[in-house]
């Protein structure tokens, strides 16, 4: 669906939430709603973001300015098990919390907060009979809100959260994700790191162009190392790793660069001050790219006319990038 030039939601999924909201007498906010927040009361604050590694990733910049808000408070957060690690080891909030398995009694916040608008999370979010509950108001579920304001679908995902938290009298500092727990020796970083993973396939970049790049980057004399997600198998002839998130953080950290697409990974290499290049097909670039001065993106040179599945993403546009063209933008990165 497109709203304002900005892809956002499916069409179909999108038009039966708003409906069943409304019915439901669920969907507008209510009169009382965004009262200035009483923060001296506030002692315990729920973040759920229970949808993607890099969801969590991008969410950083939020967790940290809660926490500077609210210094006497103590910050939860809600997220899944597959970054759940991650974000211990770089403490992004007092406590982490798997979800489902480890979902909060009801009354046990002050505030529960949702950056998501997901009528179904929102819902969630209502169980949690909290005093305060804030999020955005799009799908439905706005009544159930104390603070709600418009999804602001036509900014980076990053930076939505931002007008929410300025609602909450949340000032944010700094806007760029960071990971800090991960600093060592400083090494001389030669090694380039490529990451075929996504969690579409629509997403994903052809295998046999990576082992196209693989070749080129190769001949050009780089040193290479890739990436395994979970499930899948490396090309032959190319250094391989495989291990736990924290483990990949540390390799990222010590790299050049990291090649990815439309996924975790790129994100993951922005918060650790690596450059990253995502390889993106169909969707917007400027909603999820890699966010700050080291990321990039490249996109395919002619806007998409295919025939596709899915509403958002073309597996034949990831197609139409070549490898050539990936490997002269990574020269022109490495070079600055």
């Amino acid at each position: 669906m497109s709203i304002k030039g900005q892809q956002i939601l499916n069409p179909k999924k999108l038009a039966a939430a708003r409906f069943l909201s409304w019915i439901s007498g669920s969907f507008n906010p209510s009169k009382n709603a965004n009262k200035p927040l009483p923060k001296e009361d506030i002692k315990r604050i729920l973040v759920q973001e229970h949808q993607c590694i890099g969801d969590v990733l991008m969410l950083e910049p939020t967790l940290a300015a809660l926490k500077e808000s609210f210094p006497n408070a103590e910050v939860d957060l809600l997220c899944t098990s597959s970054v759940k690690e991650l974000a211990q080891a770089n403490q992004l909030a007092d406590r982490i919390m798997e979800y489902p398995k480890e979902l909060p009694r009801p009354g046990k916040y002050d505030l529960v907060i949702d950056f998501h608008a997901d009528v179904r999370r929102l819902r969630l979010l209502k169980g949690y009979k909290a005093k305060y509950r804030a999020g955005f108001s799009f799908s439905g579920g706005a009544k159930w809100l104390t603070h709600v304001v418009d999804y602001p679908f036509n900014e980076h995902q990053v930076e939505r959260p931002f007008e929410l938290l300025a609602i909450l009298g949340v000032p944010v500092k700094r806007n760029v994700p960071f990971l800090k727990g991960f600093d060592g020796e400083p090494k001389e970083k030669k090694r380039i790191l490529l990451h075929p993973g996504a969690n579409h396939e629509a997403r994903k970049w052809p295998r046999e162009h990576w082992v196209e790049l693989i070749k080129i980057l190769k001949a050009d004399d780089h040193d290479v190392l890739w990436l395994t997600p979970p499930g899948e198998k490396a090309p032959k002839g190319v250094d391989v790793f495989s291990g736990s998130i924290v483990e990949m953080a540390t390799i990222i950290k010590d790299s050049c660069i990291l090649i990815g697409c439309d996924s975790m990974s790129v994100h993951l290499s922005i918060a650790l001050g690596t450059p990253a290049l995502a390889i993106f097909g169909s969707q917007d670039p400027e909603l999820t790219k890699p966010y700050g001065p080291n990321g990039y993106f490249i996109i395919p040179e002619i806007e998409c006319e295919h025939r596709r599945r899915d509403w958002r993403l073309c597996k034949e546009c990831m197609r139409s990038v070549s490898p050539e063209n990936v490997f002269e933008y990574t020269k022109i990165i490495l070079n600055k």
